[in-house]
């Protein structure tokens, strides 16, 4: 009876987020239209709007008089007075907050300092919520859930397992903030936030298969497979930055030698460049240095172009997805990346693989990962037990 149970409450979890982003894709669906793209059921249909409808997530119009004999249909809509999320993205110097609307309409951001210490960062974010609240004029009992992206890995029980650049070890910082702030507040590993972002907000939402792949201090990898992100028996999955790309290579953060991310990171380029004379510290003077046509910095690019290529032609070939989607620093370096990149990817691909599959950039860019936040918060309300209580 148990496992029955069960059963039927995660499928009624599925079923009710189908519907929610099938109205999120689509507005001004009709249930009808809502069954044809599901393939649910239009009584199973009927009851979860039902449900929606009572939590205020989903507005119900009737559609114009069309002459036509038979029950009058209706079009439907998310609600957009119906709350608001909110998404973090926490890095060493910077944690960017983002407020939206359930629909994923940014209302407001801003950033607040970042910091190595648990409960600063976590003050940091609870004051930065609040001050955004108070300046889109929105009532704090409107919150109605936060998401927020770790630079490390995160387990399938919501702690932070270990995020190396914050040198944070099994910490519980969602707990943290749940209590500080009185909802829910859920954790993911930055790049898969960035990526379910990009499924339910971006370039990707009618895409089942896409890897999400972005670089800063190291190079993370998500991996949206099957219509769902993937994070293996323990939440893990998708550390791309750590393949092997040279043997006995340049030393990686991780220990190892030769890892992707030792070859295309950000650091790895800052790197690069301060071993050739060119001491330049960030994206923004990178790219105007590649701008202005410096040699060093251009023949720079080109050789983590090239490794780039050989990395994501390794993905391809053991995922074959439809797509690569680009984000953080290679998205922001992409016009002098590509032309090395893509050439080395064709090289190494299979042509059966590589057919019809496209690289293509974040088109969410800076904020791929607070958005990744929103997707996180909105997952989890539509879970909620009030949601699926039908």
């Amino acid at each position: 009876m148990l496992k029955n149970k069960i059963n039927s409450n995660t499928i009624r979890r599925i079923n009710a987020a189908r519907v929610f982003h099938g109205i999120h894709k689509q507005p001004g669906i009709s249930p009808r239209g809502l069954s044809k793209i599901t393939g649910i059921d239009l009584a199973t249909i009927s009851i979860i709007l039902t449900t929606l409808e009572q939590d205020g997530l989903v507005l119900r119009q009737p559609e114009a008089p069309t002459g036509r004999s038979g029950r009058p249909n209706s079009t439907l809509f998310i609600n957009e007075a119906s709350g608001v999320l909110a998404g973090a993205a926490i890095e060493v110097e910077e944690i960017h907050i983002v407020l939206s609307s359930f629909s994923g309409a940014r209302l407001g951001s801003l950033s607040v300092p970042g910091s190595l210490s648990q409960e600063a960062a976590a003050s940091a974010i609870k004051s930065g919520i609040l001050a955004l609240l108070k300046q889109v004029r929105i009532p704090r009992k409107r919150l109605a859930g936060v998401g927020i992206g770790v630079p490390g890995l995160v387990g399938l029980d919501g702690r932070i397992a270990l995020a190396p650049a914050l040198n944070w070890h099994d910490a519980d910082l969602a707990g943290v903030l749940t209590a500080a702030l009185g909802v829910a507040v859920h954790l993911e590993n930055d790049t898969k936030a960035a990526a379910l972002a990009e499924h339910i907000f971006g370039s990707c939402q009618h895409t089942s298969d896409f890897v999400y792949v972005s670089g800063r201090s190291g190079v993370g990898g998500g991996l949206y497979l099957g219509g769902a992100i993937y994070r293996g028996p323990h939440g893990l999955a998708g550390e791309v930055g750590h393949m092997k790309l040279v043997p006995h290579g340049r030393p990686c953060a991780c220990g190892a030698r030769g890892c992707f991310e030792a070859y295309v990171s950000e650091h790895a380029v800052v790197k690069r460049l301060a071993e050739s004379g060119v001491p330049l510290q960030d994206i923004p003077a990178i790219r105007a240095a590649a701008l202005s046509g410096n040699e060093i910095v251009l023949h720079t690019l080109e050789e983590a172009g090239q490794h780039l290529g050989l990395g994501l032609a390794n993905l391809a070939n053991l995922l074959a997805p439809s797509s690569i989607i680009l984000g953080g620093s290679m998205a922001a370096l992409a016009e002098f990346l590509l032309p090395a990149c893509r050439p080395a990817f064709e090289e190494n691909t299979l042509a059966e693989i590589r057919s019809g599959m496209t690289i293509a950039l974040s088109t969410l860019q800076e904020f791929a990962v607070p958005m990744g936040g929103i997707a996180i918060a909105l997952q989890h309300f539509l879970e909620e037990p009030s949601v699926i209580r039908a």
